[in-house]
C-alpha cells in the first residue's frame, strides 16, 4: 500500500510540473526587436570592420535582455530605425586595415520606437533618439573588450530613465 501511495505522489508531482511547464510558455512575455531599413543606417556598413549581422545580433540580444528585466511579464516590440556606433572607422597602417577610432565628436546614437503591451492592450508606446555626448567619461559596467560597450551603456541608461532602474542594479551616469 505504501508503494502505491508513493507512486501516486510522484505521478501527481510530475503531472503538476508538466502542467506548469505547459502553462509557462503561454504566459511568457514576448520581446521582439526589428531592425527597419538597415541599408540606410548611419553606421554598420559591411566594409567598416564591424560585421553587420554580428552587431545587429548583439544589439538585439541586449535590447531583449533589458526589456525582460525592466518590463517583466509584458510583451514588448522595439523597432530600431537608425544606428550610429561610437567612433569612426578609419584606415590604419600600411596594410589598410580599418579600425574604429573614438573621439569626443563621434558619440553613439540610436533611434527607436517601442510599444509595451499588457494583456493584449498597449499600455505604453513612444519613440526615442538616443545620443550619449559624454560617452567616454564616467564609469562603465562593461569591459574594454566589449565592442559595443558605449552603445550598451547608452541603452542601459535610457531603459533605467524610461522604465525605472531594475532592483539591485546600480545606476551609472
Amino acid at each position: 500500500m505504501a508503494r502505491k501511495l508513493t507512486r501516486v505522489g510522484v505521478l501527481g508531482a510530475v503531472s503538476a510540473a508538466l502542467m506548469l511547464a505547459m502553462a509557462g510558455p503561454a504566459a511568457a512575455a514576448e520581446v521582439k526587436v526589428n531592425f527597419l531599413d538597415v541599408e540606410h543606417y548611419s553606421d554598420i556598413k559591411d566594409n567598416d570592420g564591424f560585421p553587420r549581422p554580428e552587431v545587429l545580433k548583439d544589439l538585439e540580444a541586449h535590447l531583449v535582455k533589458l526589456a525582460q528585466s525592466h518590463l517583466p511579464g509584458r510583451d514588448v516590440l522595439i523597432e530600431v530605425t537608425d544606428v550610429d556606433l561610437a567612433g569612426f572607422v578609419e584606415p590604419f597602417g600600411r596594410d589598410g586595415r580599418w579600425i574604429r577610432v573614438m573621439r569626443t565628436v563621434t558619440p553613439p546614437a540610436l533611434e527607436l520606437r517601442y510599444e509595451v503591451r499588457e494583456a493584449g492592450k498597449v499600455v505604453r508606446s513612444g519613440s526615442a533618439k538616443l545620443r550619449d555626448l559624454d560617452y567616454q567619461n564616467g564609469l562603465s559596467r562593461y569591459f574594454g573588450t566589449e565592442p559595443l560597450r558605449y552603445e550598451f551603456q547608452m541603452l542601459d541608461r535610457w531603459f533605467d530613465e524610461e522604465f525605472g532602474a531594475t532592483p539591485g542594479k546600480s545606476r551609472t551616469k
